[in-house]
C-alpha cells in the first residue's frame, strides 16, 4: 500500500507541522553529536591525565618502598577498620542479655540518689528552728 504523504494532504497546516518536526529532530540531532563529540575529546584528555598521575605514582613508589608500604599498610588497615565500623551492628552487652532490667539500672538509680542527696543539708535546714542552725 502507498503511503500517504501529509505534505499532498491538501491541508497547508500538516506540512507546516512536519516541516518544524523534522527541525526539531535536525536540531536534538546536532546536539546530542556535538555532545558526543565533547565528550569524545574530553574521555582522551582524561585518559592522558590519569595516565601521567600513574607514571608519577609509580616513580615516587619505586624511589621511596619503605614510605610506599607502610602508606599502603596504614590505608588498608584505617579502610577495613572504617569499613568494618559500618558494616557491623552493635552487640548486646552480657548485662543487657541475662540481668534483669532492675539490676541494669542500678547506676542510674545511685546517680539519681547521689544528685537528691546534694540538696539534703539545705532541705533539712529549712525544718530546724534557728537556733539550731547557728
Amino acid at each position: 500500500m502507498p503511503r500517504k504523504n501529509h505534505r499532498q494532504s491538501g491541508n497547508g497546516a500538516d506540512g507546516g507541522l512536519h516541516d518544524r518536526v523534522q527541525a526539531v529532530g535536525q536540531r536534538i540531532h546536532d546536539q546530542v553529536s556535538e555532545a558526543g563529540d565533547q565528550l569524545s575529546e574530553n574521555y582522551g584528555q582524561f585518559r592522558e591525565d590519569a595516565a601521567r598521575r600513574y607514571r608519577q605514582a609509580e616513580g615516587m613508589m619505586a624511589r621511596n618502598p619503605g614510605t610506599s608500604i607502610l602508606f599502603g599498610l596504614g590505608l588498608g588497615f584505617g579502610l577495613g577498620l572504617v569499613l568494618t565500623t559500618l558494616l557491623s551492628r552493635p552487640e548486646e552487652t552480657w548485662a543487657e542479655r541475662y540481668l534483669p532490667d532492675r539490676l541494669r539500672r542500678t547506676p542510674d538509680s545511685l546517680q539519681h540518689l547521689a544528685d537528691s542527696l546534694k540538696g539534703l543539708p539545705d532541705r533539712l535546714s529549712q525544718y530546724l528552728p534557728n537556733q539550731v542552725k547557728s
